[in-house]
């Protein structure tokens, strides 16, 4: 008998640890996060004000109020709702099946030790993995953290005839078109970007004025991801002022005078997805080059390359 109270005993212990193992939030609440909250509680969609993509929006809560208290599911907003009956109006996910209850319970202990979110920060512009997956799924970068752009500086690119406006929604980033009034666009114009160099992220300078000494202007542009020059007269010099962002992502070269040995400038920006290279000088055999460098890199020409034709 005495026996059989110490097995119990020791059976009892061992569940008692299992339920005190540390929760992993990356690991085992956000993929339960991002397949059944995101969509009504992320960037495409905002009910009731509230965030649940990013920490700091997640401790905020929303119209209501925090949705957690740390150490007590109990008085936790989240807790409550997603263990409403199906047909309660608050219930969480308000559609299809309520959530199971080993998920329920994940995120009662996650609160009740005390709701850490460990390293995690966002999944703002992420991929995520799906719930029950041992790890998180790959995850597009990050947009960087800067402070808010000049207004000073914002107003002055607006006096010009450009759009400045944000990059998008819980990001300092911002966007700068000149493409509208292109014809009124030089070099004398992208000083105007100077202040503003850590915010721009994105640059259409499309149909403008704009020189090869001119794109001296954009080095600084650390955080440029996005830059149009079709239809200037940018050559292989204006290139040479591009090699250090190194975060550019989308670039249009249609219509412009760049040959294979500009493209030779282009070979260090790694994380470069599309390129467009339409009605230039550009050769196959210096496409062909490019890619070897860029091999994640989406090249369009508009003409196939005698490999790319063989391989059909």
């Amino acid at each position: 008998m005495k026996r059989l109270i110490a097995a119990f005993a020791v059976c009892a212990l061992m569940g008692v640890a299992r339920a005190e193992d540390k929760i992993d939030f990356a690991k085992q609440i956000r993929p339960i996060m991002a397949d059944t909250c995101y969509k009504c509680h992320g960037e495409k969609k905002v009910k009731g004000k509230l965030r649940l993509d990013s920490l700091e929006a997640f401790q905020k809560g929303g119209k209501d109020g925090k949705i957690i208290e740390p150490g007590h599911p109990e008085k936790s907003d989240l807790y409550r709702r997603i263990t409403l009956s199906k047909d309660d109006d608050d219930v969480m996910p308000p559609e299809g099946d309520p959530l199971p209850k080993d998920k329920q319970e994940l995120i009662k202990n996650w609160i009740a030790q005390g709701a850490s979110f460990g390293d995690w920060k966002s999944d703002v512009g992420a991929k995520v993995a799906s719930a029950g997956t041992d790890a998180p799924g790959p995850v597009e970068p990050q947009l960087p953290t800067v402070a808010v752009a000049d207004a000073g500086a914002m107003s002055k690119i607006r006096q010009s005839g450009a759009l400045a406006m944000p990059l998008a929604q819980n990001t300092n980033l911002v966007e700068v078109d000149f493409n509208l009034v292109g014809d009124h666009v030089d070099d004398a114009q992208l000083a105007a970007l100077a202040p503003v160099s850590t915010q721009v992220a994105s640059l259409n300078l499309a149909r403008t004025k704009v020189t090869d000494d001119g794109l001296k202007a954009l080095e600084p542009l650390k955080n440029l991801r996005k830059l149009h020059l079709e239809n200037t007269k940018i050559g292989d010099a204006g290139l040479t002022h591009l090699k250090g962002l190194t975060n550019l992502e989308y670039l249009n070269l249609y219509g412009t005078q760049v040959t294979d040995s500009g493209l030779s400038q282009l070979e260090g920006l790694k994380d470069l997805k599309a390129l467009y290279l339409w009605q230039t000088k550009v050769t196959p055999a210096g496409v062909d080059k490019l890619k070897k460098a860029l091999p994640k890199c989406d090249i369009n020409t508009g003409w196939e390359s005698p490999k790319e034709a063989a391989a059909k």
